[in-house]
This record gives C-alpha cells, sequence and structure tokens, in this order.
C-alpha cells in the first residue's frame, strides 16, 4: 500500500506508545499519539485520522466511550482496540460499537501491522463509499430520497454527517414529506445498519396498547398477554428505532420513554427485570410541537432529550423544481409494475402538475401519478389522467381579478366551492361580510367553510 494514512495511537503507557508508533512509521504512514481519551478526540476532531488505535483501558474515560465519542462526532476512522485484560463480554461489546478489530496485548509486531493493513484497506473503501455518495447527491438520489433542489441538497448533507453518530434526531415536516424515509436513510448510512430498524407510529396504535409496543410484557400482565413479548426497543436493540407522530404520544408514557432513554434499559409491563438495551432513536412529527409544550402536552425534558438534532424535510410546493424528478421516477415504477408503455407526461399535464401545490407532498404526487398510470391510455399521461384535484374544473381567471373561470360540465359541488373561497378571498377573509355578497347566512357559510377546513381556507380567513 503505498499510499500514506494518518494514523493515531492511544495508549497511557508511553513506551507502548512509541512501539505502535515505529511500527506505523515503518509503513511509511503518519502517526499522531495521546495518552488519554480527552486528548485522543481534540487531535481527531481537528485532523480526523483514518485508523484509531486504542487501550481499552485508559485514564478518565476508556476505549469504548472514545468510540462512542468519535461516532457521536461523525469521525468514521476504522477502529481497533488493545487490551491486556481481554473478555469476552469486552470484545462483543467492542464489535456492537463498530470496532473493526480486537487485539489482546501483547501484539506480535507482523500481527499488529497485518491487522493495520487491512484495517486501511477498510478505510480506503470506505472513502470510496463516501466519494460514491457525494456523486449520488449531485445527481439528485440519495438512498431513496430524490430531488436535487437547494432544500434537498441540503437536508442530503445533514443527513450525511449525521448519521455515523448515535445522537437522537428529531425528524420534522408536513405529512407526506418523507420523514420516515429520512429515517430509514439515516439508518442505513450508519454503523447500525446491520442490525434492525423498528418503526413504530404513537398515534396509529390505541393508548392502551402503546406501552406493550413500546416497553414489551410479560405473560399475564393485563387480559389477553398470553404469553410474555418484546417490545420495540428491545427488537430494535442494536440496531435503530423510529418513533413517528411523536407529539402524540400520551402524557402517561412520555416520563416512561425518558427512563428508556436515560437509563438505557427498559422494563417489560408486568416486569420486575430490567434489560439493558442500545439502540438510537429517530423521532418525527408533523405538529407544531412548540404549541403542545407550551401547553404541557409534551414533556420539554423529553424533547430535548430526543431533539439533540433536528432535521426539518421541505414541503413539495417548496421544491417543485423537483417535481418532474420525482414523477417521472414514480412513472416508471408504476409503469413496471403495471406492464404499461407509459414513458412520459404531456406538457399540459406537467404544467397542471406543476400549478398543484401538493397539500399531501411527496406521498400525494406518488398516488397521483400511480393513478395516472393505471388510467393512461396512450404512451403519455395526459390531463385527463391526473386527479380531479389536479385539474380543477374552476380556477380564477388571471387576466380579471374577483372573475372565476368555469369549464362546462364542472361538478356544482365544486363550482360553489370555488365561488365561496373567492368571494372569502376577495372580503379579505372576512366571514361576515362575504355571507352577505354571497346572501347566506353567517351560520350557513360557517358551516360550509368547515366541510372545506384546511390549509387553502386557513391562508384567507382572517376576520370574521
Amino acid at each position: 500500500m503505498t499510499e500514506q494514512y494518518k494514523i493515531l495511537v492511544v495508549d497511557d503507557e508511553e513506551p507502548i506508545r512509541r512501539g505502535i508508533a515505529y511500527i506505523i512509521s515503518g509503513m511509511g504512514h503518519d502517526v499522531d499519539v495521546a495518552a488519554d481519551a480527552e486528548e485522543a478526540l481534540a487531535k481527531a476532531i481537528d485532523s480526523p485520522p483514518d485508523l484509531v488505535i486504542t487501550d481499552l483501558q485508559l485514564p478518565g474515560r476508556d476505549g469504548l466511550q472514545l468510540v462512542g465519542d468519535l461516532k457521536d462526532r461523525g469521525i468514521e476512522s476504522t477502529l481497533i482496540i488493545l487490551t491486556a485484560h481481554g473478555t469476552i463480554d469486552s470484545a462483543v461489546e467492542a464489535t456492537r460499537r463498530g470496532v473493526y478489530d480486537y487485539l489482546v496485548k501483547p501484539v506480535e509486531p507482523d500481527r499488529l501491522a497485518t491487522v493495520i493493513r487491512k484495517g486501511l484497506e477498510r478505510s480506503a473503501m470506505r472513502q470510496e463509499v463516501l466519494l460514491l455518495r457525494r456523486e449520488m447527491i449531485r445527481s439528485g438520489r440519495f438512498q431513496r430520497l430524490v430531488g436535487k433542489s437547494a432544500p434537498m441538497l441540503a437536508l442530503y448533507r445533514l443527513i450525511d454527517q449525521i448519521a455515523p453518530s448515535n445522537a437522537s434526531v428529531l425528524i420534522t415536516g408536513e405529512s407526506g414529506t418523507g420523514k420516515e424515509v429520512v429515517a430509514r436513510a439515516i439508518h442505513s448510512l450508519s454503523p447500525r445498519s446491520a442490525a434492525r430498524f423498528i418503526a413504530l407510529s404513537c398515534a396509529a396504535i390505541p393508548e392502551t396498547l402503546l406501552e406493550s409496543e413500546i416497553l414489551g410484557h410479560e405473560k399475564g400482565a393485563f387480559t389477553g398477554a398470553s404469553a410474555s413479548r418484546p417490545g420495540c426497543f428491545e427488537l430494535a436493540d442494536g440496531g435503530t428505532i423510529f418513533l413517528d407522530e411523536i407529539a402524540e404520544m400520551p402524557a402517561s408514557l412520555q416520563s416512561k420513554l425518558l427512563r428508556v432513554l436515560e437509563d438505557r434499559k427498559v422494563r417489560r409491563v408486568g416486569g420486575t427485570r430490567e434489560i439493558p438495551i442500545d439502540v438510537r432513536v429517530l423521532a418525527a412529527t408533523n405538529a407544531a410541537i412548540e404549541e403542545r409544550l407550551a401547553s404541557g402536552l409534551f414533556r420539554e425534558d423529553l424533547y430535548f432529550r430526543l431533539n439533540v438534532i433536528t432535521l426539518d424535510v421541505p414541503a413539495l410546493r417548496e421544491r417543485m423544481e423537483d417535481l418532474p424528478l420525482l414523477a417521472h421516477d414514480f412513472l416508471r415504477e408504476y409503469a413496471l409494475e403495471n406492464g404499461k408503455a407509459v414513458v412520459g407526461f404531456s406538457e399540459d399535464a406537467l404544467a397542471l402538475m406543476r400549478q398543484y401545490d401538493w397539500p399531501g407532498n411527496v406521498r400525494e404526487l406518488r398516488n397521483a401519478v400511480q393513478r395516472a398510470v393505471i388510467l393512461s391510455k396512450s404512451d403519455e399521461i395526459l390531463p385527463t389522467d391526473l386527479p380531479p384535484a389536479v385539474r380543477p374544473s374552476v380556477r380564477r381567471d388571471a387576466s380579471s381579478s374577483g372573475t372565476l373561470q368555469v369549464t362546462i360540465g364542472a361538478p356544482l359541488d365544486d363550482v360553489e366551492r370555488a365561488v365561496i373561497l373567492e368571494t372569502l378571498r376577495t372580503c379579505g377573509g372576512n366571514k361576515t361580510r362575504a355571507a352577505a355578497v354571497l346572501g347566506v347566512s353567517p351560520k350557513t357559510l360557517h358551516l360550509k367553510l368547515r366541510r372545506y377546513r384546511g390549509r387553502e381556507t386557513d391562508s384567507i380567513e382572517a376576520t370574521g
């Protein structure tokens, strides 16, 4: 191996540091030394090494704690641990933490040199993977995420930076933006990728069952518990757990989750034994969690424990330049799945898709393309193949303020809805005045607006 690499040696015994440094220098590599974990971490942050060789027993923080500190800061060095007191437990723990090799002192120089060479080969391969990952980012694809707009490129860079660490991440964004896809990307790029990724929606499971789902239960813990069952944290041991819609977690369970995160142990419902777990926690919310914090519905200490790093996934309307790329990706997927010879979108169809602001985000776009592919009778998607919401039969006339264009045959419900919302918009959101203009009572208008409730009416309702 002719390339020169940077290697950091960490040992509190000066003769051992000097001996290992001598072997590394003889191999033609750049070597630095540290006497304890604190010094080693500072040097690694200043100049990340390709490989770290550390003693297990160090003054202060030990070698395994140093391994965790390096990963928490996104330093992806290949790691080798040396120890004079090797045990099976410490070797297993080192392997779980992503340590490349575990050697018991005294180590023969030839054996150490061989391990170093293989470790550096692994470092070189990881660098190639990183370069390939960056090339994928430039092409607009990152794991299962698609898009090359500025907000998405920024998101890719953050995912790439934080994935190697063990830090908890709070993923925020509107429903349908792909928060679970982001969580899976973080897991796939982490040292935990070979272990399980367990996803759990805190809103989809009844409150009475949620505690059992998360913590597990013992046989007989409650009616219907005919057998003991591990919870999500146990199932995800060594891997990643994704808690979706975390803001909807009942207050009674939040304190128990906080205890799990602090102690790294779980106690099953109805059990007395505490079970150690090693899990990285990713959480997501589409709610304004600050409001739940202010109202006391969500614990502030749990929020800070989960929110070590925040990732905000942009709404589709904030990255519309990605729409054609996403739409063609979905089209290829569903054309193949359904055996349809559909190869693209007509200009009119794409224009309609660009004009629509996709309140359901990427999930809505995926469903719209799937529907269009199934209904298509030609080799391209036409406007008539798109869902009615994307090709509205009633639209505002840009050339004349306060005027609507209605397509012959438009559903009456669509026309009424458009007239009511446009009148409300023209009246500056004043519902009392809009009701008078429309010739209906304020109560009637209020009932109709409740049927249209959503972002479209919220944006124009100001008074009344």
